[in-house]
């Protein structure tokens, strides 16, 4: 039995990714089940990984919304097993992130993927509220259990209020290639409409089934977004007007052209709802968009619920990235 922090027993591990750890734990003290992020500091090679773990469980904490994962406490443990620990105690997610997802069915019905794009949206928009911009939007950081959807996972959060000139280094960049707006793979500046761009990539997915940009190599990928027009949706699937027009806008180069995360939670929820009409239990992330274009009809489906995932922490290539030949 590994206990960690004199409280919190470590069951089964649920995930892993570039930071470290997750497992279903106990909490001994309260009696109930929790995921536990656990990064083990002694073999790493980055100074700041013990601060970037605090910037994670503060950046989350400050967050009351629905549809992101709950923390409940932080800490270091000294004397872990493996060596000093930096750990976060988050609630324990049930169902299956949309990168497993989409292994599972392929793409989504169109409804469907507004629907949890709009989740997804008006979860960023209450971050972005608040000054953080979780610079991670990507398939494995969102859990879908039903009709929940659950951002995970802001493990490279930026506090953009914050003068921390630890929180952005020059020079590199982090993130995940395949989801990753213009300004960050250029390692320039990023804000709230990085994470719109990074949303539009994953409704891009959900929809087509890859990703706008792909290559043999991570830097090619980040070279397509920083200078290649992405492609339009309609030309990898059967999308309507409305809906490919306003995914091209969430995918503009110029982030001050993209729509704002409350712009696309209202778009999308408008949209969603033209596409499944009949969907009586559907939630909107917030009221409809009247000014939108009204496209055609289609049902979707509901995810299946899954088994326990974790509530942060995955397998996808999330890296520390050098800049692209010229820039600054």
């Amino acid at each position: 039995m590994v206990l960690l922090a004199e409280r919190y027993e470590l069951l089964r591990r649920v995930g892993h990714g570039g930071m470290g750890q997750v497992w279903e734990a106990l909490d001994t003290l309260l009696g109930r089940r929790v995921a536990v992020k656990t990064v083990l500091l002694e073999d790493s090679t980055d100074a700041e990984l013990s601060a970037r773990v605090f910037r994670e469980a503060s950046a989350t904490a400050q967050l009351s919304h629905p549809d992101i994962v709950t923390v409940h406490d932080a800490g270091m443990d000294e004397e872990a097993p493996a060596g000093p620990t930096a750990f976060i105690v988050m609630e324990l997610l049930e169902g299956m992130n949309l990168r497993d997802l989409l292994a599972e069915r392929g793409t989504l019905p169109l409804g469907e993927a507004l629907r949890i794009g709009a989740d997804v949206a008006s979860a960023l928009a209450a971050s972005h509220e608040i000054g953080v911009v979780h610079r991670d939007i990507k398939p494995a950081n969102i859990l879908v259990d039903g009709r929940r959807v659950t951002v995970v996972d802001f493990g490279i959060a930026a506090l953009t209020r914050s003068a921390d000139p630890t929180i952005v280094r020059p020079g590199s960049t982090l993130g995940t290639a395949a989801y990753m707006a213009p300004e960050q793979a250029a390692s320039q500046p990023v804000g709230p409409a990085s994470d719109v761009y990074s949303l539009g990539c994953v409704l891009f997915t959900l929809l087509s089934g890859e990703p706008p940009f792909s290559g043999a190599h991570f830097l090619a990928v980040l070279q397509q977004h920083a200078f290649e027009a992405p492609p339009l949706l309609s030309d990898r699937c059967d999308a309507p007007d409305a809906v490919t027009d306003f995914l091209d806008r969430m995918l503009a180069k110029d982030p001050a052209v993209r729509p704002s995360a409350t712009e696309v939670a209202e778009t999308l929820t408008y949209l969603a709802a033209v596409h499944d009409p009949a969907d009586d239990v559907a939630t909107p992330a917030s009221a409809p968009s009247p000014g939108v274009p009204s496209p055609g009809a289609l049902s979707p489906q509901s995810p299946s619920a899954a088994s326990p995932q974790p509530a942060g922490g995955e397998s996808d290539s999330t890296r520390e990235i050098p800049s692209l030949p010229g820039d600054q």
